[in-house]
């Protein structure tokens, strides 16, 4: 018979840590005020710890009144109670809300522990829940040398998700040389401006002499002070990737804490970004918000969304914005074929176009509120030609978000006729107005003339296009206070055109609530059996919170409702 006695081997180590009587071993742990004295027995802790079977030896022994001392300044008195009875008992566990896993790491390397460090080190890598925000970051960059795969992964886990740091009250402590850190992360995951707004608060508190946050009270010595305390970290925003109206009021809000060069440069990049800057030429930062396209960035669809939303002032913030921009139709990719661009983008609701000119790089486009259509030629069986269909709608327009007069200063050109707002024809491309913006039947090649559209968006009358893009709009919110993960434009029609006939009213209708759920709840029925079928709604925000459903169809006159 084998005979395990386990049980009582831990209980008599257990009596043993409690029993300071034969101990031969003082550890003074931690810092002033936190300071706390272990008496333990050095056979243990050099059985246990190669670090401490080193420190104990006739080398590095050190002794006084015949005990072995040891000073361990850096290691919290908490944590060491964990690691001292893992020492003796060979378990140990953590309440992991009141203790960071990172301090019992570091402390486990530094007395060598390989097997705690090795377990610990194997749960923060594949338990995002087992760090301690923004403590385990804020440690980890001054031991990032040291642990350089474990500062890698925190430093992607707070890029992804940077409020856990930017939100916290231990923000205000962290080290300029870490912020820098920070700042300098191509793919953090908040807007410049907010970005920015961080770090003036972060520079705030950490100027003594300025005592609250109202420019309007601040004296010029306030702002040199904030001018030295953030010195070294300005030179780290991507001011170029704010909007043209938001740096212009930070130029006036700060303009005795901006150097001039910076202000230059970015001015300079407004007006021409493909000019060569002056200072350190930073790379974009990847953007928060998600967009599949070749020529625009996330600004640009932020700047787009205002202009649907008729928003004045200042554009979205990418976070903000309530469409999601739903990529139908790349020309490059289809061979700039207008029967495919017919094909993919006919019958969708309100698009986008976006049209890169080759060679100038001029970026234009369009907002079509309508649909596009693909409209039936007349004539004689041998004599057959397309008819351009004119489509009335006030809330289209085209627009130029990089030019060679305006450089990346957006804009904005609405219709002026809204009866030849849009043109169908099945020969052509996206048409706005006669001629304001045309792109040719199976033609890399447009033309911009500006009639029916308040301003010109582009300096001739006919471009090479490089590349075009055509997206569907899906609105994630409305403005009854609800939001809708998804989208508010659908493209069903057979069904509900059949409705239609029988109850006309349907057409053009007030509904209350109760009926407007009913349309959504039968719209969900439908989708799973009518996604071959073409019909399309609009489904509108109303602000006295009233929804009109709108039906377009060859059977109806086509006409936007107005509102």
């Amino acid at each position: 018979m084998e005979y395990e006695p386990t049980q009582n081997l831990v209980n008599d180590l257990s009596h043993l840590l409690k029993d300071t009587s034969n101990c031969d071993v003082k550890i003074r742990v931690g810092k002033e005020p936190n300071i706390k004295e272990f008496k333990v027995h050095s056979f243990v802790l050099s059985s246990r710890s190669i670090y401490f079977k080193k420190a104990f030896s006739e080398k590095w022994a050190r002794k006084e009144n015949e005990f072995f001392i040891s000073n361990q300044p850096n290691i919290s008195p908490t944590v060491f109670e964990i690691l001292i009875n893992y020492i003796y008992l060979g378990t140990f566990s953590v309440d992991n809300n009141k203790i960071s896993l990172v301090d019992i790491l570091i402390a486990s390397d530094e007395i060598e522990l390989l097997e705690v460090y090795r377990q610990l080190e194997k749960r923060l890598l594949e338990n995002e829940l087992a760090w301690k925000f923004p403590k385990d970051f804020i440690t980890l960059y001054h031991y990032r040398d040291r642990f350089n795969n474990l500062y890698e992964v925190i430093l992607e886990l707070v890029c992804n998700k940077p409020e856990i740091v930017f939100n916290s009250k231990e923000f205000f402590k962290i080290e300029e040389d870490c912020l820098i850190q920070l700042l300098k992360c191509n793919n953090i995951k908040l807007e410049e401006i907010e970005i920015w707004d961080y770090l003036i608060k972060w520079g705030i508190k950490n100027t003594d002499s300025i005592s609250n946050d109202n420019l309007i009270k601040w004296t010029s010595m306030d702002f040199r002070e904030l001018e030295k305390t953030l010195h070294n970290c300005i030179p780290y925003i991507r001011f170029s990737q704010m909007f043209p109206q938001v740096f212009n009021i930070i130029r006036k809000q700060y303009k005795s804490i901006l150097p001039k060069d910076l202000v230059d440069d970015v001015l300079q990049y407004f007006s021409d970004p493909n000019s060569k800057p002056l200072l350190k030429n930073l790379p974009l930062r990847v953007s928060v918000y998600p967009l599949n396209s070749k020529i625009i960035n996330a600004n640009d669809a932020a700047i787009i969304a205002s202009w649907i939303d008729k928003k004045k002032g200042i554009p979205y913030r990418l976070k903000d914005i309530p469409i999601k921009f739903e990529l139908i139709y790349r020309a490059s990719h289809e061979g700039f074929n207008t029967n495919k661009f017919h094909e993919c983008c006919d019958n969708k609701g309100p698009t986008v176009v976006i049209i890169k000119v080759r060679n100038s790089g001029e970026i234009i486009g369009g907002y079509n509120s309508l649909d596009w259509r693909s409209v039936k030629y007349k004539g004689s069986h041998y004599n057959r030609f397309y008819i351009d269909h004119k489509c009335k709608t006030s809330n289209s327009f085209i627009f130029s978000l990089f030019s060679s007069t305006n450089g990346v200063i957006p804009i904005l050109s609405r219709v002026t006729s809204k009866k030849e707002a849009i043109i169908w024809c099945k020969d052509k491309g996206p048409c706005f107005g006669l001629q304001d913006l045309w792109i040719n039947n199976n033609s890399m090649f447009g033309r911009s003339k500006q009639k029916y559209y308040k301003k010109k968006i582009i300096n001739r009358e006919t471009f090479e296009i490089e590349d075009y893009e055509i997206y569907f709009n899906i609105y994630f919110k409305n403005s009854v206070g609800e939001e809708y993960e998804n989208g508010l434009y659908m493209a069903i029609r057979g069904r509900l055109l059949t409705m239609a006939r029988l109850d006309p009213n349907l057409r053009y209708k007030s509904v209350n609530t109760h009926y407007k759920f009913g349309i959504l709840l039968l719209l969900q029925q439908m989708i799973s059996t009518s996604m071959k079928q073409t019909i399309s709604i609009r489904y509108i925000n109303i602000p006295e919170f009233v929804y009109k459903i709108f039906i377009k169809s060859d059977d109806f006159k086509s006409e936007e409702i107005d509102i």
